[in-house]
């Protein structure tokens, strides 16, 4: 990866984990870090794809 890129996801993820991270803070269990962790990955697994599928559309889009 890029170092771009991967300085635009670090920034994406300190804006919309942080707040979590910092709601939740240290009081919580091993458990619930885990499953927040988890959380995490397949909210940006649903962001990539849908990113990806408005890629798409905008490419046919030009395409025509």
């Amino acid at each position: 990866m890029s170092k771009e890129k991967e300085n635009m996801r670090e920034m994406f993820e300190e804006m919309f984990f942080s707040p979590l991270t910092n709601f939740f803070g240290p009081q919580v269990s091993e458990e619930v870090r885990n499953h927040l962790s988890l959380a995490r990955i397949e909210m940006l697994k649903a962001m990539r794809t849908f990113i990806e599928s408005e890629i798409d559309k905008l490419e046919k889009t030009v395409q025509d």
